[in-house]
């Protein structure tokens, strides 16, 4: 049984349809970037998952602009998806048509085969967050943790280093003033000596 459009687009906009869309726009820009061919199946299947999320008022998984994207008619139900390729028998029946959910999953199977090893989530935590151009400038996750932890080390050996400077300059100044006192101290008693005998000898007839 179908789902009515209202239906359709909120089961596409929540769940685990979201972040599966997600991933596929990562993979497939990724695939695209180096240079990886596609399968003419698979570009079908994914013209047709835009041209869905386009009647749904969801971004296209292609990151093509959506005015390009024809959207499906979603009057009269959920569509399904029928691959075009042609049958050896032609009296065999149609394939059974898959559902957009069963067309996200198979488009993400593809693509993680296509890209292997890399996996989506290996992109998710390397790759530049799309449309972020803030403090680091669009760098990975990954990459901005590091700054922040080396920043903070940075910062805590700055300290580090100047209180250990500090108490060894402490260290330094007490003994100096110790050796200045020693001398003082010694030289008071000699005084009061001197100046006994010189009286002791001004008294004796």
């Amino acid at each position: 049984m179908s789902e009515p459009p209202e239906i359709a687009r909120r089961h596409a906009r929540t769940g685990g349809q979201a972040s599966l869309v997600a991933d596929c726009r990562l993979m497939l820009s990724f695939a695209r970037k180096n240079g990886f061919v596609l399968p003419l199946p698979l570009l079908h299947q994914i013209g047709w998952l835009d041209s869905v999320l386009r009647a749904l008022d969801m971004e296209p998984v292609s990151h093509v602009a959506p005015e390009l994207v024809w959207p499906i008619d979603l009057a009269g139900g959920a569509p399904l998806y029928v691959a075009h390729a042609p049958s050896a028998d032609p009296h065999e029946p149609p394939p059974a048509g898959l559902t957009p959910e069963e067309v996200i999953l198979d488009v993400h199977a593809k693509l993680s085969v296509l890209i292997a090893p890399t996996t989506a989530l290996s992109l998710l935590t390397s790759e530049p967050p799309a449309g972020k151009r803030h403090l680091f400038g669009g760098m990975p996750p990954l990459v901005q943790l590091i700054i922040v932890v080396a920043f903070v080390s940075a910062i805590c050996f700055v300290i580090s280093a100047s209180q250990i400077v500090g108490n060894s300059q402490r260290w330094k100044v007490r003994p100096a003033a110790a050796e200045a006192a020693s001398p003082a101290s010694a030289a008071a008693p000699a005084s009061a000596a001197s100046a006994m005998r010189a009286a002791s000898q001004g008294v004796t007839p």
